[in-house]
């Protein structure tokens, strides 16, 4: 069957973990650069990463503050620590090239560095006042440096939802104590989601596989709440194409918090519905700020299966689980 693989029941599913810090956007490939990706920041070569942490580190210390460069993140004395994904993926993307990395970089490292100086943002805030700007969000859990004291709900392996106060230029996580003051943990979860169902749908698009081999729907928006709106499957599936969702559940990407696509399972082009998820989802975590997932899921009824892999070599495969096989003898007839 293609690109997939079986798995047993006993299999291990990839453990997450790791550090985190909010940034937003910068360039394309720089001249003369490593075509070799980087390890941490896979859509930079291994001399534009390089770059990129110099840039950072040189921001940082304009501003008065000496930080240690890691890989993935950088860290100053106090212990705290800034993650270099999203200035990144900025980088990449920015059409103006290396030239414009400097402003980007500098931009990105002001913004940090004065939403840690800002007033606490929950200090004169009401229950009413919270609980209309109170979204349930989806995380990466790797870019978590630590869950305790923080509520929070596993969604799919890898991901965490969150509650999130919605601000201005940004977002602040509930910790245990903000919540427990603003309504409790279960009643801003229900605004939350209250909250992200009365988002505006942006963009809906339908993409449609070659040769009659199926389709899958993507939602997709500006707006940091976007993927977030997985939580509210499958009933948003139903509203936004007139589909109801059937036994076999549905397959969901969420690759980064501008992105969520799904495809309720029916008949045999799930097969290769799978295979193109797949890449949409290892190729949309790779390119984009506010990474959430590299992998496709399928939600089984009780809670979501992860069915792609990507290896240490980038290579991508389909991992099938004994629930999941059976799914798909049925709808192929045991083909």
């Amino acid at each position: 069957m293609g690109i997939f693989r079986r798995r047993r029941r006993d299999d291990e599913e990839p453990t997450p973990a790791g550090p985190d810090v909010p940034s937003e956007p910068a360039g394309p490939a720089v001249p003369g650069t490593d075509a070799e990706p980087d390890e941490a920041l896979p859509f930079l070569g291994v001399a534009e990463a390089r770059h990129l942490r110099a840039l950072v580190r040189t921001a940082f210390a304009e501003r008065g503050i000496e930080v240690s460069v890691h890989a993935g993140h950088v860290a100053d004395d106090a212990g705290r620590q800034f993650g270099l994904w999203n200035v990144a993926a900025a980088c990449h993307q920015d059409d103006r090239g290396r030239a414009a990395w400097p402003f980007l970089v500098g931009s990105h490292v002001e913004r940090v560095l004065a939403s840690m100086d800002a007033p606490d943002p929950f200090g004169e805030l009401s229950p009413d006042e919270a609980a209309a700007r109170t979204f349930v969000r989806l995380y990466e859990r790797e870019a978590i440096p630590r869950l305790d004291g923080f509520p929070f709900r596993e969604f799919a392996p890898g991901l965490v939802e969150m509650l999130a106060l919605d601000l201005p230029d940004t977002v602040a996580v509930y910790d245990d104590a903000r919540a427990e003051r603003l309504g409790g943990v279960d009643a801003l979860r229900a605004h939350g989601l209250t909250n992200l169902d009365r988002q505006p749908v942006e963009q809906l698009e339908r993409l449609d596989l070659p040769d009659g081999g199926g389709a899958f729907h993507v939602l997709l928006g500006e707006s940091v709440h976007t993927a977030s709106r997985a939580l509210l499957l499958p009933r948003l599936a139903t509203e936004l194409t007139g589909h109801e969702s059937g036994r076999h559940g549905w397959l969901l990407c969420v690759p980064n918090r501008h992105q969520v696509a799904w495809h309720l399972v029916r008949d045999a082009t799930v097969i290769p519905v799978v295979q193109a998820m797949a890449r949409f989802a290892a190729l949309g975590f790779g390119d984009a700020p506010g990474p959430l997932s590299p992998h496709l899921f399928w939600w089984d009824g009780g809670g979501y299966q992860q069915l792609s892999r990507l290896d240490e070599d980038g290579a991508l495969s389909i991992v099938v689980s004994p629930d999941f096989q059976r799914v798909l003898e049925e709808l192929t007839g045991g083909s």
